[in-house]
């Protein structure tokens, strides 16, 4: 079934801002749209960079990712921004306080701003931002960044959606606890101190140092450098931006970059292989209703739900048989 009329595919391959936008939309409220539109994207994805910006609430991503962007621009990368906020308990969207702090980019034809509202997502992303990155990287963009919605513990979405990570934290609110907890330590590929104009910058970088001396090697990468800066200040944030660059090249140097992309196929064709069979199944055997009334009739009675999983799973392999068996024929 077709859900995008070729003409869109045509405006958006020519750089449409506007099939841009609505590829976006369609992704986060029409997943019957998905396989069509990944199909036509993946082929035409021209290898942008992805960028996650990541860390506890409050630390200033919002401004470390546009000043980030800036530099990105002013060295002559057209880029994608992909702001994920809270969801809106009234309208269900995006509240949209990303856009207010990088109003100053909104209007600069190499910078494309889409904030996402994190809905079901419980990973600090919404469940979207992989397929809007990937359109992103198919509408030419080559620095896309992704800035969560706030990291905390098993909020590690980022990284499987990131080829590079940035770790924003700030003195004086025990960042590094909530961080080891989160495991998003071991995943960082640079330590960004904002608002390091602020008390207890340096009890921050000592704990820093604390965790370097103790652990100057994870799985074998060395630890990830450590930048200060004020992004609201606009200081140190050209070196944060040439480190940045740097690592970039060195994880596309390395191989890693590639890994990366190979690794976020793999995780795109598991999960439409779920997606196709579980929809067949579902058609085929009126799952939802039936899920539904085994569920109602084991918390009335009690059981376990094993024995309806293994009768269904019977079921699918005696059909997939039968149309194997159909096909020879």
């Amino acid at each position: 079934m077709t859900f995008i009329p070729q003409v869109f595919w045509e405006d958006f391959f020519k750089g449409g801002r506007l099939a841009c936008a609505r590829l976006i939309t369609a992704v986060e409220n029409e997943p019957e749209a998905l396989p069509e539109i990944l199909d036509r994207i993946i082929p035409g994805q021209k290898g942008g960079l992805r960028i996650g910006v990541t860390g506890p609430p409050g630390v200033g991503k919002s401004t470390v990712t546009a000043a980030l962007a800036r530099r990105a621009v002013r060295a002559g990368h057209s880029v994608g921004i992909l702001a994920v906020d809270p969801t809106s308990p009234f309208s269900g969207g995006a509240f949209l306080g990303d856009r207010v702090r990088m109003q100053d980019l909104s209007d600069d034809h190499q910078v494309f701003i889409r904030s996402m509202a994190s809905r079901d997502g419980h990973g600090g992303l919404s469940p979207a931002t992989p397929y809007a990155a990937d359109i992103l990287d198919a509408f030419g963009l080559d620095r896309i960044f992704i800035e969560t919605v706030g990291v905390g513990q098993a909020e590690l979405d980022v990284l499987d959606c990131s080829d590079l990570v940035v770790l924003v934290l700030q003195p004086g609110t025990g960042d590094v606890i909530q961080a080891l907890k989160a495991g998003i330590i071991e995943a960082a590929d640079i330590f960004l101190v904002n608002k390091s104009d602020l008390q207890g910058t340096e009890t921050l970088l000592d704990s820093l140092r604390f965790l370097m001396d103790i652990s100057p090697v994870r799985k074998g990468r060395p630890f990830p450098p450590v930048v200060e800066a004020s992004a609201l200040l606009d200081k140190g944030m050209d070196a944060a931006s040439a480190e940045v660059e740097r690592l970039i090249q060195d994880c596309v140097g390395s191989g890693r970059y590639r890994e990366k992309r190979r690794s976020r196929l793999e995780r795109e064709i598991r999960s439409a292989i779920q997606r196709e069979l579980w929809d067949g199944y579902s058609a085929l055997a009126g799952a939802g209703e039936s899920i539904r009334a085994v569920a109602e009739a084991l918390i009335e009675k009690g059981g376990s739900p094993y024995p309806y999983i293994h009768e269904a799973c019977s079921r699918i392999r005696i059909q997939l048989v039968d149309e194997r068996d159909s096909r020879g024929k």
